[in-house]
């Protein structure tokens, strides 16, 4: 059984791209019979061990722990470096999403229980960490061969089935809704609530004080000579690097004017729904979605598809990548579209099926609310080159 499991599971052990240093110091740092000995307490007292083998996901190290006399594998998620007063914050807003979304489990979101879980290092294990259930599967990017094999493309035989799945998962999600735009705080009696927003405060009332705030605290993580050698020889480097500067306050005169729903209730949004973070079994069937670290809610204006069926805005590309009837010359940037359009039809769909309101599919099917939600997103990471003033232009003529 043990053997089924780890071929199932992504473990990459010494080659994995965290910075050795760092995970060598970890793995030094955590007490594991103190880990064990909590598990143990939260599960009967039953004698567990760590299996030997690990993987890695972000800044996290994942083991995984079998207790004796049973089937039962549970997953520990340690930080790997030293926790400070942000990363425990952020862990802490992440786990309070994850529950809200699981006392919500009727609305079929999978997400992984969590049974226990210290928020900082001042604990017999000397590390923050988290023990979740295990999802017997691997994530969808490693699935079908890994990378290696598709370079990250959804199999074409998999994409109906797949983009279905999502689409009920994504419509159930935003159907979760909250009355200000915030990070998901539980409070002491099992009541959830809005907390502000790591870097950029809150909790916001308006998706107007949210967009004003997101220009306040908008900076671009390149300088203008880093952003000059970045474009040179396309032609179009001063006008790039004129609407990389001007977005922030172009975005604040604006903002009054971007959202349709100003007021709440506001949508819980996973803000890294890639493929390695959806875990599948060897069907392709959907088991869960994991990685819920900076999710929250938000204006619908910054809700976006799977990131997997992300693509530059025209808006924000260079002109010459499209044709006279303004289709991209590229052919998988066209085929990424049409994935696009297939899966708003499958959130329509499912809209139709769940009797939920169009809020979802309307905002993915708005090519004007989907150039400022992917703006916004990489503007402060990875401070992707383009035009990003133009993505504001139908909300100045609106």
């Amino acid at each position: 059984m043990i053997q089924g499991m780890y071929a199932a599971l992504n473990w990459k052990g010494d080659q994995h791209l965290y910075q050795k240093e760092e995970r060598d110091a970890c793995l030094e740092r955590i007490d594991w019979e103190e880990l064990c000995a909590y598990a143990s307490s939260l599960n009967d007292n039953r004698p567990c061990c760590l299996l030997d083998r690990w993987t890695a996901g972000g800044v996290h190290l994942i083991k995984l722990l079998e207790f004796a006399g049973t089937d039962t594998q549970w997953v520990a998620r340690v930080q790997i470096e030293p926790s400070t007063a942000e990363t425990t914050t952020i862990l802490r807003a992440e786990i309070a999403a994850m529950e809200l979304v699981h006392a919500r489990a009727a609305l079929g979101v999978p997400v992984p229980k969590i049974f226990g879980y210290e928020l900082d290092d001042a604990n017999p294990v000397r590390a923050a960490f988290m023990l979740m259930e295990f999802l017997p599967g691997s994530s969808a990017m490693d699935a079908d061969g890994g990378y290696e094999v598709h370079r990250g493309q959804i199999q074409v035989e998999r994409r109906s089935g797949f983009y279905h799945e999502m689409a009920h998962i994504q419509v159930h999600l935003s159907s979760i809704r909250l009355p200000t735009i915030g990070t998901v705080v539980k409070h002491p009696d099992g009541t959830f609530g809005v907390g502000p927003l790591p870097g950029l405060g809150g909790p916001f009332s308006t998706a107007t004080e949210f967009f004003i705030a997101s220009a306040k605290h908008a900076k671009f993580p390149l300088t203008d000579d880093q952003i000059r050698r970045c474009t040179e020889g396309g032609g179009w480097t001063e006008q790039i690097l004129d609407s990389i500067n001007a977005f922030p306050s172009r975005l604040r005169a604006l903002a009054r004017r971007i959202s349709r729903c100003d007021n709440g209730p506001f949508p819980l949004y996973h803000p890294d729904l890639y493929q390695s973070n959806v875990i599948v079994d060897d069907s392709y069937q959907v088991l869960g979605v994991i990685d819920w670290e900076g999710a929250c809610s938000v204006p619908w204006e910054v809700v976006q598809p799977p990131l997997f069926l992300n693509v530059l805005p025209r808006a924000m590309d260079d002109p010459d990548n499209y044709a006279v009837d303004g289709q991209p010359k590229n052919g998988d940037t066209l085929q990424r579209l049409a994935d696009r359009d297939e899966y708003a039809r499958y959130v329509r769909d499912a809209e139709h099926e769940l009797k939920t309101d169009h809020s979802l599919s309307t905002t993915l099917l708005d090519p004007a609310v989907q150039g400022l939600a992917y703006a916004i997103k990489v503007y402060l990471d990875p401070g992707k080159m383009g035009f990003y003033c133009n993505v504001l232009e139908p909300f100045a003529s609106g």
